[in-house]
């Protein structure tokens, strides 16, 4: 995860509310539950002795992302101040969690929340595409309909040989007329919100035709399932974007394991793990990447900070814009904490 999506959590003071939980909206009983496990969370806030304007700032959230369905996480970071997180998580954790403290909680969010890059889902067909502007942390901030004016689109028989030929020229043209005018506003969009992957959904021959006028700059992935027309289902869909966000994720963690491994057994070390050595690093500002398996909870301290070393490690490394990457059963790490330096 990008420290300077969480700067400003690096920025603020606390006492951090930190809350998980899985957030469902495809069911009957949703809402009543929804409201159950809100009363709950509330409750233990109030138990660790939360001061009412955190809980004000909790509250100001509770009814945001109405457009999620299905089974989602759910993150919300607060101060007395200010929300600092309310993100759709990838996965929701195992069980609620809910901590009140000097520092924040970020490791669930870190582990599961969106990381990847901002991109555009475009929705095409021969009369032109749905674009959509979704950024790192899952949210679709702009969209639009680009619908091109070149008719006719459908080839058709009329007359004889040398007709039909002409028609069919007509069509091609037209298809390529509304295609070009799409990938032309999908560059003008990208470069407004530093995309640079953009998800292409449709027929093979549309969603072909859209990619080549794309310029090298830009990504594209195109998804075989989904279309524009009405009706398609958005299930299929967002299955093959998590798909892709999944492959991200463990090239990442590949990379990183790499360099991490790359960084070892050499007369200039350039990665270390173990608490003690990453939170040397981290008060020198040395690490480039936070990298944690399984992080170890004792409590550590840094300068006026005393915390489990699962709050300390990652608001230290958020303080000094240092990357965090969760790595899976891949690597070894002892404590369950790494990094990759910067330099020696």
């Amino acid at each position: 995860m990008h420290a300077g999506r969480l700067k400003k959590v690096g920025s603020s003071e606390g006492p951090f509310a930190s809350v998980y939980f899985e957030d469902v909206r495809n069911r009957e009983d949703s809402r009543e539950r929804f409201e159950q496990e809100w009363r709950s969370m509330r409750s233990q806030l109030s138990k660790q002795e939360a001061p009412a304007s955190l809980i004000e700032q909790f509250d100001s959230v509770k009814d945001n992302h109405h457009g999620i369905s299905g089974r989602a996480g759910r993150a919300i970071i607060v101060t007395p101040d200010a929300v600092l997180v309310d993100d759709i998580l990838l996965e929701p954790t195992t069980s609620t969690i809910v901590t009140v403290g000097s520092l924040p909680y970020l490791i669930p969010l870190i582990a599961h929340g969106y990381d990847t890059e901002p991109f555009i889902i475009a929705k095409v067909d021969h009369t032109g595409a749905d674009l959509c502007v979704r950024d790192a942390r899952g949210r679709d901030v702009y969209g639009e309909s680009v619908n091109g004016d070149a008719v006719p689109v459908h080839k058709a028989r009329v007359g004889g040989p040398d007709r039909y030929i002409d028609t069919q020229s007509l069509v091609q043209e037209n298809v390529r007329k509304n295609l070009t005018q799409a990938s032309t506003r999908t560059v003008a969009l990208a470069r407004e919100h530093k995309v640079q992957l953009v998800v292409i959904i449709g027929e093979v021959q549309s969603r072909n035709a859209f990619a080549q006028h794309l310029p090298p700059s830009l990504r594209a992935v195109e998804i075989e399932r989904g279309s524009r027309a009405a009706g398609s289902s958005p299930t299929e869909v967002a299955k093959e974007i998590r798909e892709l966000i999944d492959t991200e994720r463990l090239r990442r963690m590949d990379a990183e394991t790499e360099r991490f491994s790359a960084g070892q057994g050499r007369d200039i070390e350039l990665s270390v793990d173990g608490t003690a050595r990453v939170l040397d690093a981290l008060e020198q500002g040395k690490v480039e990447t936070l990298l944690f398996t399984d992080p170890d909870d004792k409590e550590v301290s840094s300068d006026s900070l005393f915390a489990p070393a699962d709050r300390l490690l990652p608001y230290l490394a958020i303080r000094t814009g240092a990357e965090m990457v969760q790595i899976d059963e891949r690597l070894t790490l002892a404590d369950g904490y790494g990094a990759i330096l910067r330099h020696p």
